[in-house]
């Protein structure tokens, strides 16, 4: 084939192209898995050769390929084989669930479950060890919620990690216990989870290979062509979960791009990751990406750090995972060996914290040449988003957190601290960078399900009228460019994906409608026709 000619050609659709030098084009041509050309259909056909792939599209709407900012593909995978809880609406429903799975999976050493949501139960409190003991006193069973920050371990499983009333908390985080006996209730916080969880039963590699083909054709079903996936976790990962990745990407079977985030929470584990880091060129489809921390928890789990104590419960304002000094430690090491880093911060007592650090980082070592990344930025006040402005710090923002957490954000924080939660269009017009995610399994990653919310900023109800905050409502292109412009800049990946443009990658989503100018309520059920990567139809 001659070089000129491309190996595909595609046609007949309106590509919203994000490119503001050409934004709506009718035809694209692909070479070696880049846009070759755009432009209108005669044009880009007259390039074609004889050997050319010819697809019409049927006079549908493509777009640049979703791109999940910051999710977790590898536990998506993992949830799938365990006990789905998101349905759940009230405890004895997860103990009977748990039931029904103990039966159906018979040979299981440990009965895992993830997804649900205390917030929604008929009696809203969190599971205990007495009942997750109905589901079975002998094995160990643990139930994760949805925010993966909280979890509920039953006496089994508390003994065997030999947690009992004289166990002190760890580092970073907290053991419920029974304010009469001080005995453990089996609720664990933040760190503390981890007191159990590391018992379970490792998956194999092939274990790994398997969950992770799994999730990834079900994130290209919904349109993902990149992810940015938090799946290494300390330094004990980089063996067999950086392996399952790599033999995948080795073997042609990731059919979907993946950068990694590498949560390495002690300066030993970052040293190991930073190594691993440097000696890993860039795959077909897998690259090593940027230090992950965690400077607090979750909102729905009271253990966001907030400056003022939490409306609904007086006597706490939430849980610092690291105090300043250790998070400077971090970042400086990161930065100094000009690695990017991302901080999950959900209070504006933690984003503080990271704030100070990225600051320190960035006098330290004006070489850094990594944008500092901020993931979630909640519960915000109105001085740090125009801090996070002048630093040029991307936030990392999950708009299908607000369907769920638009019913409690309030009486969490009050009314005045509500203000500025969340507040996407704040941000843009303070110039802040901004990237779209799902952080999924917390919630679904369907990306047309994070373009409703931020529209609308209402749950499947249309509740409340007229948005959550509607001042704070993005428009339909706004939304769009989250998810994929957006997305591509906090990576660093902006010259090669984001936008179809000449000389990027070749990913885009066929859809039955203009996602920008559809009715946001239609996005709810809508489906994605086509995925393609490099051009070439990863799903259906």
């Amino acid at each position: 084939m001659d070089k000129a000619q491309p190996t595909a050609v595609f046609f007949n659709a309106r590509f919203l192209t994000l490119d503001p030098s050409l934004p709506e084009v009718e035809a694209l041509a692909v070479r070696d898995g880049r846009i070759l050309a755009v432009g209108g259909k005669e044009e880009i056909l007259r390039l074609a050769g004889p050997a050319t792939h010819r697809e019409d599209l049927g006079g549908q709407v493509a777009v640049p390929g979703f791109h999940d900012s910051h999710l977790h593909l590898l536990s998506w995978g993992l949830t799938m084989d365990g006990v789905q809880l998101s349905k759940a609406r009230s405890v004895q429903e997860l103990v009977e669930l748990g039931r029904a799975y103990v039966q159906e999976n018979p040979g299981r050493q440990w009965i895992l479950g993830r997804g649900f949501n205390d917030e929604l139960f008929t009696e809203a409190r969190l599971p205990t060890r007495a009942d997750l003991d109905q589901i079975s006193p002998m094995q160990p069973v643990v139930f994760t919620r949805v925010c993966g920050h909280i979890c509920t371990a039953n006496s089994r499983a508390l003994e065997l990690a030999g947690i009992n009333e004289h166990t002190p908390d760890p580092p970073g985080g907290s053991i419920d216990r029974d304010t009469a006996t001080g005995r453990p209730t089996g609720v664990l916080r933040e760190n503390a989870v981890e007191l159990v969880t590391k018992l379970i039963p490792s998956p194999t590699v092939e274990d790994l290979k398997r969950v992770l083909r799994r999730a990834c054709a079900r994130a290209a079903a919904l349109g993902l062509t990149t992810v940015q996936s938090n799946d290494l976790h300390g330094a004990a990962s980089l063996d067999k979960r950086l392996r399952a990745y790599l033999e995948l990407d080795q073997a042609g079977e990731l059919p979907i791009r993946i950068i990694l985030q590498a949560s390495m929470p002690t300066l030993e584990e970052l040293h190991a990751y930073l190594e691993v880091w440097k000696a890993t060129p860039p795959g077909a489809q897998l690259t090593l990406g940027p230090l992950k921390l965690f400077a607090d928890g979750s909102l729905g789990g009271r253990t966001a750090a907030l400056t003022c104590p939490y409306g609904d419960a007086p006597d706490t304002r939430g849980m610092l995972i690291y105090n300043q000094e250790e998070l400077d430690q971090l970042v400086l090491t990161a930065a100094q060996h000009d690695l990017q880093v991302a901080v999950h911060a959900i209070g504006d007592r933690a984003l503080d914290l990271v704030l100070n650090s990225f600051a320190r980082a960035k006098a330290t070592y004006p070489a850094w040449s990594k944008r500092p990344r901020v993931i979630h930025a909640q519960i915000t006040r109105y001085d740090q988003l125009v801090r996070l402005s002048q630093l040029g710090v991307v936030a990392d923002i999950q708009p299908i957190f607000v369907p769920t957490d638009l019913h409690f954000v309030e009486e969490r924080v009050g009314a005045e601290k509500a203000s500025y939660a969340y507040a996407w269009k704040t941000m843009g017009t303070l110039g802040i960078p901004t990237a779209g995610g799902s952080d999924c399994p917390v919630e679904p990653c369907n990306p047309l399900l994070g373009l409703h919310a931020a529209r609308t900023r209402q749950d499947r109800s249309g509740y409340p009228p007229g948005g959550w905050h509607p001042q704070e409502r993005l428009t339909g292109a706004e939304a769009l460019r989250l998810f994929t412009t957006g997305s591509a800049y906090a990576a660093h990946e902006e010259a090669d994906r984001g936008t179809l443009s000449p000389g990027k990658l070749a990913d885009f989503v066929v859809l039955p409608a203009d996602p920008t100018e559809t009715d946001p309520w239609k996005l709810l059920t809508m489906e994605v026709t086509a995925t393609y990567v490099g051009g070439k139809r990863v799903s259906p």
